[in-house]
């Protein structure tokens, strides 16, 4: 589990029954993530006692990466077009409609219970009375999650965490951090699925190899799939009828402790703990704990209205739990699904070294990013950059650093173009400043 002070620096507290054995050198790790993120995550790190799982992010130390925008949000669900006064739909309608098609579908058979079936009692405008009932008709839903690395030759449980079976026939909706590992090559995944008996409460624990269908760091948001039926899937509710106040049941797996529940409120709203936020989140007082990642929080309908992902703890603060919005995270799941990856996002397409100021005073280099390749895939590869040019500004703001770059093109969309300013050296050692026009492409999950 890695938690979060108040200096913004992580503490990994460690949760595991291996022997502790120094860390391997950190494997390369190919990401789309650019900008610094100091995600808080509630996972269980076994391995060797390490925190190879969840990982703490730091994407900003690695001197070569990817540079790419963060989109404001994860796959951007516009509102602001109407339909016509005949009654059609309005392109903007429909573009959101196609953002959770895939998710929508998936989740046709899914549905409330029926307010008068069996001897569940429920308040009037159908939410359940008591929270036993809720938790009985839910809890088949969350899963255990068990991740597997490869660890000299062998393959070996690294990490665990929850999952909220989303459909009858196997997807399985978890944290992006509770199926990648920043240390060690993922071998596989298994997930344990639990079957209860209504008549006397027992249950039968079913082990699925599970396949990972996509992962997004900038979300932690991920959608694993298992060859299943029948299983007992949780219906997504809206996370925008949530009230300050209303009451929330966490289900989740901490420490291994599998289906654990906790009760809080809903503590606040519209949070954004991200330094870069893909996805806003719900606060609660209801206590989370190493494993609870990737479950659900239910409201009192039995509905999901977010996916449990962090803690924040300083020496003078407890009970500040956090999950994604459900609202912001379909639009990812359905993406996840149908592509592998979230569209939308804008990707500049090559790799560089950060030359900061004082390094550049220092070697003598221009501060800036020194490109050390282009992604010939791209639409980059058209423009007149090439490699060892160093980029010192997009559309006339300074850039040091892939974070600035992020921050400049995060609002922008695949397709659209921007000037970057470079400086380039000839043969004989001159500087020459120019500018160069970059259409920037969609990343794509590579």
């Amino acid at each position: 589990m890695y938690e979060y002070n108040n200096n913004g620096m992580n503490n990994a507290q460690y949760q595991g029954g291996f022997t502790t054995e120094p860390q391997p050198p950190k494997k390369p790790k190919k990401t789309h993530k650019t900008a610094k993120v100091v995600a808080l995550v509630a996972a269980v790190t076994v391995l060797c006692g390490g925190a190879g799982f969840g990982g703490a992010y730091i994407a900003n130390q690695a001197s070569q990466m990817l540079i790419q925008g963060v989109s404001g949000g994860a796959a951007e669900n516009s509102t602001s077009g109407a339909a016509s006064e005949s009654g059609t739909e309005s392109a903007d309608d429909k573009d959101s409609a196609d953002k959770t098609a895939v998710l929508d579908a998936l989740q046709s058979n899914v549905t409330s219970q029926d307010l008068n079936t069996g001897t569940i009692e429920y308040n009037s405008d159908g939410s359940y009375v008591y929270t036993r009932d809720l938790v009985a008709e839910v809890k088949d839903s969350i899963v255990y999650i068990e991740q597997y690395v490869s660890y000299r030759g062998k393959d070996t449980l690294a990490g665990a965490g929850s999952g909220i079976v989303i459909s009858q026939d196997g997807y399985i909706l978890t944290n992006a951090h509770v199926v990648e590992n920043d240390y060690y090559t993922v071998s596989g995944f298994k997930v344990n699925v639990n079957t209860s008996d209504p008549s006397d409460g027992s249950f039968v624990t079913n082990t699925y190899d599970a396949k990972l269908l996509g992962s997004d760091t900038d979300s932690d948001l991920a959608v694993l799939k298992i060859d299943a039926e029948n299983l007992t899937a949780a219906k997504l509710g809206d996370s925008d009828q949530l009230s300050l106040g209303d009451d929330v049941v966490v289900i989740g797996n901490p420490l291994g402790l599998e289906t654990s529940v906790s009760k809080g409120i809903v503590s606040g709203l519209n949070r954004q703990v991200y330094d870069d936020n893909a996805v806003s989140a719900i606060q609660t007082d209801a206590p989370i704990n190493s494993g609870n990642s990737g479950g659900g929080m239910f409201n009192m309908h039995g509905e999901v209205v977010g996916v449990v992902n962090m803690k924040l703890i300083n020496n003078n603060a407890e009970n500040l739990s956090f999950a994604i919005t459900i609202n912001d995270a379909k639009p990812v799941i359905n993406d996840l699904i149908s592509k592998g990856y979230v569209t939308g996002r804008p990707i500049l397409g090559i790799t560089c070294i950060q030359v900061s100021d004082y390094l550049g005073a220092v070697q003598n280099m221009t501060p800036g990013l020194l490109v050390t390749d282009i992604q010939g895939d791209m639409a980059i590869a058209d423009s007149d950059l090439v490699v060892g040019d160093t980029i010192t500004a997009i559309d006339g703001t300074e850039v040091r650093t892939v974070d600035e770059v992020s921050e400049v093109i995060k609002d922008k969309k695949p397709g659209d173009t921007v000037t970057a300013t470079v400086v380039r050296t000839d043969s004989r050692g001159h500087d020459k400043q120019i500018d160069i026009e970059i259409v920037l492409s969609e990343y794509n999950g590579n």
